[in-house]
């Protein structure tokens, strides 16, 4: 077997080894989270403005609670770095175009989320949940919310 042949094969088997070690260490995290009504998400605005987010998709932790949503994006991405928390008033849950990350979408939204709209009394959000989270995320946020 040449040389080049090995390397490939190590790079693959590397690869899905990391791959499947970061699904678990994610689906851990996601766990402990949701234990103390938090998970981590993706927010964007879509129409209208909301103090603290923009049009582009911002990943933060969010603390769940019925009507709410405590956002605290992250800076870049990266979970230690925190930008100022955003507090989002939930008047109503649009689950009707609910849908996966399309296009290019998914270079900044992990393609394994669901995405609905959140309309707050001054903007329309898009809020991206990882799909095994997305029906307990709804569950915690629309208590009081009709």
């Amino acid at each position: 077997m040449s040389d080049i042949i090995r390397i490939l094969i190590v790079a693959v088997v590397s690869g899905g080894t990391a791959a499947g070690i970061g699904v678990i260490l994610q689906r851990r995290r996601a766990r402990r989270l949701q234990r103390v009504d938090r998970l981590e998400c993706r927010v964007r605005v879509v129409t209208g403005t909301h103090d603290g987010l923009s049009e582009k998709w911002w990943a933060g932790e969010a603390m769940l609670s019925p009507g709410r949503v405590h956002f605290v994006p992250f800076v870049g991405a990266v979970r230690f770095l925190r930008r100022k928390a955003v507090e989002i008033v939930v008047d109503q849950i649009d689950v009707s175009e609910r849908r996966s990350p399309t296009g290019r979408e998914v270079l900044s939204v992990d393609p394994g989320t669901e995405v609905v709209r959140l309309v707050t009394p001054t903007a329309t959000l898009e809020w991206a949940v990882l799909e095994r989270q997305m029906n307990w995320a709804l569950d915690r946020v629309s208590l009081t919310v009709g």
